[in-house]
Formats: C-alpha cells, structure tokens, sequence
C-alpha cells in the first residue's frame, strides 16, 4: 500500500512540475487575479466602516433637527433686553428735575435783586443816611448799642427797654424815608417795620392803668409796668434782622448770619412772620 502512495505521490509531482515555465500571457493573468482579489478584499474591509459613517451622521441629524425642534433654547429669552422705557423714563425724570432746579434757580436770583429807589425833598436836610445800604448799616449799628450807664437816660432812672424804644422809634422814622425795590428786599422792610410798631405798642402799655395824677413827668416813669414779653421778644427779632439784612446787602453775605432775613435767605424767616402775623391778628 504503501508503495503505491509513493508511485502516486511522484507521479503528481512530475505531472505539476513539468513544463514549470510560464509565459506572459499567464503571469499577466495571475498578476490580474492576485490584485483584484487583494483589491476586493480591501474594498470589503472599508466599505462597512463608511456604511457605519454614514449610519451615525444620518442619526444624528435627525436627532439635532428633533431635540431643537422639541426642546428650543430658552437660555438667550431668560435674559431680558434693556429696558429702554424705563431708561427714558429715568432720563425725562432727570431733564425734568434740572427744569425746575434751573428755573427755581432762576426764580431765587429773580427773588434777590433789588434797587433803592429812595426819592429825597429837594431841600430837606436828613440827620440819617439817605440810601438803603448806609442806612440799615446804620441802625444796625444802632440798635446794638448798650446805653451808658452815665448817659442822662440812665441817671433819670429810665431802663434799658425804654433806651431801645427810642432806638426802634427812630429806625421807623427812616424807614418812612427809605425806600427800596425788590421781592425779598420788601418783606425784610415790611418786617423791620412791623417789628417797631410792635415795640411801640408794647411801650404804650407800660403806662396803660397808671395813675400818673400829680405825678412829676420825670418821674412818671418810676410807675411804668415792666416791658412785656413781646416787647422783648420783638427787640430781639429787630436787632437780628437787622443783623442779617445788613449782612445781605453790604457784605455780600458774609458773617454770622440768624437766618431771619428773606434777602440772605435765611432759614428762620417763616417763625419770625408767624410772630408778627399772630400779633396783628393777620
């Protein structure tokens, strides 16, 4: 048996070898095969991989187009846009503050000016200043002063209170002469004058049910009544508006001021009318 799978073996091998030799023809043929089938096979490894591609990018597009679709981006609508009404809201409220500041600005420099317009009688001779600035220097200066105590006033017996009675009487006298031009400017003189009819009145009432029957007159005044409260009171207010008027008009403001004059703007003007206006019954 075993002798005839040898006989067979070699009788296949001559057959295969023999006429090994191939010509162009076959190696052209064979070289064909080996490509295309290297080829094939390349083809057959790639062409799942793009299939798989493809596969995934088609996926994903319908699932980009669904989700956007379904669920739209509210993350930009949370953010509100400027509030441009409320921002021309704010600016007209802006414009219109500055309106009314410039135009009270201009109201209070309006309020301010003022002119003496005194008119004196030809030929008249006046013991007192003839124009505003000087003459409410002048009283100022006045109706501060303490009288002496060895002044005739004083050694007769008379108090202070009367002193400044006199004082008030003489600064009414000249404001009868003294005449001025202006909003603020006015009230102040209003207000100066009102205050020495008040001291006026107040001193009248000193005398008021004393009986002065046989009485020497220069000693009458050892039975007046004491100055009342509002006289005293409105001494006090004489002398501080006249203060700060006179701060006003001739140093430009500048000093210790009580905050009673319209002219310098002060901050106590309406509890010194309150004080007049309640005496005259205003």
């Amino acid at each position: 048996m075993e002798n005839k799978l040898k006989e067979l073996r070699s009788s296949m091998n001559q057959t295969v070898l023999k006429n090994g030799s191939l010509n162009s023809a076959e190696k052209h043929r064979i070289l064909e095969n080996v490509l295309n089938g290297h080829v094939s096979k390349k083809n057959n490894f790639i062409a799942p991989i793009l299939s798989v591609a493809l596969s995934l990018v088609f996926m994903f597009s319908i699932g980009s187009y669904t989700y956007y679709n379904l669920f739209p981006d509210t993350r930009h609508s949370d953010i509100s846009p400027p509030d441009t009404t409320m921002s021309e809201s704010v600016d007209r409220k802006i414009k219109v503050e500055t309106a009314l500041e410039e135009k009270e600005s201009a109201k209070e420099d309006n309020d301010k000016k003022w002119k003496d317009v005194t008119v004196l009688e030809q030929g008249t001779k006046y013991d007192m200043a003839t124009n505003a600035k000087d003459y409410i220097a002048s009283a100022n200066r006045s109706i501060h002063q303490i009288p002496a105590p060895d002044s005739k006033l004083i050694q007769r017996g008379y108090d202070e209170m009367y002193f400044y009675y006199l004082e008030a009487s003489a600064i009414q006298n000249g404001l009868n002469i003294i005449a001025v031009e202006g909003i603020d400017i006015e009230k102040d003189f209003d207000n100066l004058y009102n205050l020495t009819m008040i001291i006026y009145e107040e001193q009248g009432k000193r005398t008021d049910g004393v009986n002065l029957d046989g009485v020497n007159k220069f000693d009458a005044h050892k039975y007046w009544k004491e100055p009342t409260d509002e006289m005293k009171l409105a001494l006090d207010y004489l002398q501080k508006l006249l203060n700060d008027l006179d701060i006003a008009i001739n140093e430009e403001g500048i000093g210790q001021d009580n905050g009673y004059s319209y002219q310098g703007d002060g901050d106590k003007t309406e509890e010194l009318q309150a004080f007049i206006d309640s005496y005259f019954g205003f």
